[in-house]
């Protein structure tokens, strides 16, 4: 049953389309992906760059869609059998975690189904599945703590470690946050007595060690990229946004995470979040309450447990809220994200898998009661409440569960594989770069979230996005030239010779772009600025040349449209523009004709335009 809840909707959820979910690679080329992982340095993105937890890619995420290629699915089955397979993995190893306590009945049922269909993971799946990785391991780590505890010897701990590896090379601190459950436990047995401080010390031992053995790949990975690569924790939200969503009532039903309430210009970022904040929203709170109901009339062997992780995970959760006047204890957190270590620790709401367990545990105990008290009324009372966990997490049965907004077609769009084999054939001594710059890729034919184009060529590859990556130097520089690009200031004498500065070899414009979404250039704007511009060879379009209007969520339609002529003309939605007399990539500088130029990136930009 828990396999056909986790895989038969995502199945049936928007046949043929790909979510843009966690990196679109995965879906183009998932074995240049795979091989380019191992690699801290990667000189193709970005003028080069150090990567940031793309070692992570390595296991398991990485083979599971080279193997989904290899065997020729689709992409989108792929993908929902890899979220089906996290769902499955989340409820067989909340099954699992109570058989090793002892549970039996519709216990297990209700609290397995319980914690699979948490509305948690609806901040996660259709854009960074991955974090969803630790919620899912959770369960088998408590698991395997209880039965190291009870059983001397490596195994147990060894297995721990594996699970670590495979849960949690791709995000650090959604691992190090639920962590926190397996210490916890072995404290809380301690403290009661029902087990000796001293066996408890040796498997908390037993159990850091393989954890460290296990997670030395990921952890070197992560010193190295802080040392040698840009601060990405400071280029993205802060902890104060974090903080802000982070209140105790979102944290009780499962929520609380930032994203999760955010609203773009056309709708919501996460577009079932509506749904909790109307006729879904007393479900939701409805069923915490029916544990917590559960643990005040109810004893059982481990009401304290599963209560102490309540708290822990609300606690952790809430943090530093609200932040400009936290408790105690909150304010301590503050002031500790104020360094580079606490930073890393600032998304709190991912510690929420510690109180959905706990939760979980309580509904299937006051199930497992109801057996005891009124035998014929446990499979009633289970089924009850199965149905409720089953409509709280409603636009899984909706299809609505994968976000319209982040959605594309199985196949891209062809004339993109001819420009892609077009600028192929000109080698990889250059690198191409793509304009205009866009937060995310969303196109008219669909939100791949990743520009496509690096997953179709195996040219290096550079273009402005929302996270910059490459030194300080080249992403200053590249920030400042797509800044010109973007309000329409830039001087088109200065492309040609800051494209040789470079090192690249073919400019593309991309002008099937959603241009309203992130407020980039217009196309036919963009086109009539650099069609002329000197120090190109002739246009090399590919598609058929339609206008590219707005969406009628955000028209756009304004003086500026309303002025363009008739008959003006549209530009191709993919236009490669070599340049002459291209630089390449290694090249050796004169050093009898050097220049120093006193400024910065936007004063190398200005300058271009001398030449």
């Amino acid at each position: 049953m828990l396999a056909a809840v986790a895989y038969l909707p995502l199945l049936a959820n928007d046949m043929g389309r790909v979510a843009a979910d966690t990196k679109a690679y995965l879906y183009l080329d998932p074995g240049r992906l795979l091989a380019g992982a191992p690699y801290m340095w990667q000189p193709e993105v970005a003028m080069g760059t150090v990567t940031h937890q793309n070692i992570g890619y390595l296991w398991p995420v990485g083979p599971f869609f080279w193997l989904g290629e290899a065997i020729g699915l689709p992409d989108w089955i792929t993908q929902r059998l890899w979220l089906g397979s996290v769902l499955l993995a989340a409820g067989l190893g909340m099954r699992w975690f109570l058989r090793t306590l002892g549970w039996r009945g519709a216990a297990l049922l209700v609290s397995s189904l319980s914690y699979m269909l948490s509305p948690y993971l609806l901040n996660y799946v259709d854009r960074h599945s991955v974090i969803l990785l630790p919620w899912a391991g959770l369960p088998w780590l408590m698991g395997l703590t209880v039965r190291a505890l009870r059983t001397p010897g490596w195994r147990h701990a060894a297995i721990f470690g594996l699970v670590t590896l495979t849960v949690g090379g791709v995000n650090a601190s959604s691992l190090l946050l639920v962590g926190i459950g397996p210490v916890a436990w072995l404290a809380w047995c301690a403290v009661e007595g029902s087990a000796p401080w001293r066996r408890v010390v040796g498997t908390a031992a037993r159990i850091g060690l393989a954890f460290a053995a296990t997670g030395i790949w990921w952890m070197v990975g992560l010193a190295i990229q802080s040392r040698y690569g840009l601060p990405t924790l400071h280029l993205t939200e802060n902890y104060k946004v974090v903080s802000d969503a982070a209140t105790a009532p979102e944290l009780f039903r499962g929520l609380g995470y930032w994203y999760f309430y955010g609203q773009g210009r056309l709708g919501a970022w996460i577009e079932p979040a509506t749904s909790y904040t109307r006729w879904a929203l007393p479900l939701s709170f409805a069923l915490p309450l029916l544990a917590l109901l559960a643990a005040a009339i109810i004893r059982f062997r481990h009401r304290g447990h599963a209560l102490m992780l309540i708290v822990l995970g609300l606690l952790v959760g809430i943090g530093a809220h609200p932040y400009d006047g936290p408790s105690p204890l909150g304010r301590i957190f503050r002031d500790l994200t104020l360094t580079d270590a606490g930073l890393a620790l600032r998304s709190t709401p991912r510690a929420l898998p510690l109180s959905i367990l706990g939760t979980s545990m309580l509904l299937g105990a006051g199930a497992a009661a109801m057996g005891r008290w009124r035998p014929r009324w446990e499979q009633p009372v289970a089924a009850l409440l199965c149905v409720l966990v089953v409509a709280n997490l409603s636009p899984l049965w909706q299809g609505e569960i994968l976000g319209s907004l982040v959605q594309r077609p199985e196949d891209v769009p062809g004339y993109w594989h001819e420009a892609a084999a077009h600028l192929d054939a000109s080698g990889d001594g250059t690198r191409v770069l793509e304009l205009p710059g866009s937060d995310f890729a969303a196109y008219r034919w669909g939100n791949s979230g990743d520009p496509v184009l690096p997953g179709l060529m195996d040219r290096p590859y550079v273009a402005r996005e929302l996270i910059p990556q490459g030194s300080p130097a080249s992403a200053a520089l590249l920030v400042a030239l797509d800044s010109e690009v973007q309000e329409g200031r830039l001087d088109p004498d200065g492309l040609a010779p800051l494209a040789r500065l470079m090192g690249v070899g073919d400019i593309v414009l991309r002008s099937d772009l959603q241009f309203e979404r992130f407020r980039t250039p217009r196309p036919d704007d963009l086109w009539a600025d650099l069609r002329d511009a000197p120090g190109f060879g002739p246009a090399v379009s590919f598609g058929t040349p339609v206008a590219n209007v707005a969406g009628p969520e955000r028209p756009l339609l304004d003086q500026h449209t309303l002025s363009r002529p008739v008959g003006s003309q549209h530009p191709a939605p993919a236009i490669v523009l070599p340049v002459l007399d291209a630089q390449s990539i290694l090249r050796i500088a004169d050093p009898t004709r050097s220049i120093v130029l006193s400024g910065d990136a936007d004063g190398l930009v200005a300058a271009a335009g001398e030449g």
